[in-house]
């Protein structure tokens, strides 16, 4: 009892060792626990293929990966270049009139035009002229340094433009693509050239430091057909 309040009781102080008694009032049953496994937990086999293809798809520019011939994925550097249907690698050209038809396009038609016509009293055409059909070997030395000054093709006279030489320009196998496609289009039948005889030519005109006049260029070779022609 307290000694200011008599009614007060003291509270009653627990027994350590009852405490611990399952039929204790204060007894808290501790629940089980699992014991926690070392062991860790493989991941699924279809997780794992599943995580690999989604890698090997997100990297899209993997060389030659075209999916199911779809072309959906960047071929990267290096990969093969697509057709313009995206289902293959371009064919190689090796056709010397296709080859040699590039050439005149970015090099010769803005002045003979595509059709191969020139401009009247100034550009000479192509179809029927003298200079493409005779001798390659003079075709070779003008396209090879050029010609300056007045020049008459299939009767007419065209004017005194300069045209430049394509020495530096064109490796041989080129100029005679170039030459090639002259000879054969526009209603021409001439054979084609060949690099060897644009290699001759180069290095027998090597010495020529300007353009060409038509004079000297009747001096390499008189008009008509080049010998190799009659060869046939």
């Amino acid at each position: 009892m307290s000694q200011h309040n008599p009614e007060l009781q003291a509270p009653h102080q627990p027994n350590p060792e009852e405490a611990i008694r399952p039929d204790a009032p204060d007894f808290i049953e501790t629940p089980e626990v699992a014991t926690v496994s070392d062991e860790t937990e493989r991941l699924p086999l279809w997780l794992f293929f599943l995580c690999g293809f989604a890698l090997f798809m997100a990297g899209s520019s993997f060389t030659g990966f075209n999916t199911f011939g779809l072309g959906l994925y960047d071929q990267g550097p290096g990969g093969p270049a697509l057709g313009p249907g995206g289902s293959g690698p371009d064919v190689v050209v090796t056709d010397p009139v296709a080859l040699g038809k590039k050439i005149y396009a970015g090099n010769c038609a803005n002045c003979h035009h595509a059709d191969g016509e020139g401009q009247p009293g100034t550009y000479p055409p192509m179809g029927g002229s003298e200079y493409v059909l005779g001798s390659k070997e003079r075709l070779a030395a003008l396209l090879l340094h050029g010609i300056s000054g007045p020049i008459t093709v299939r009767g007419g006279s065209y004017g005194s433009a300069v045209m430049p030489g394509w020495a530096i320009s064109f490796t041989d196998d080129q100029m005679a693509d170039l030459m090639t496609y002259l000879r054969k289009s526009w209603g021409n039948t001439a054979n084609e050239a060949k690099a060897d005889e644009v290699s001759a030519a180069r290095a027998k005109f090597a010495s020529k430091a300007d353009a060409y006049c038509e004079a000297d260029l009747q001096k390499i070779a008189p008009n008509g057909p080049d010998p190799s022609d009659t060869k046939k």
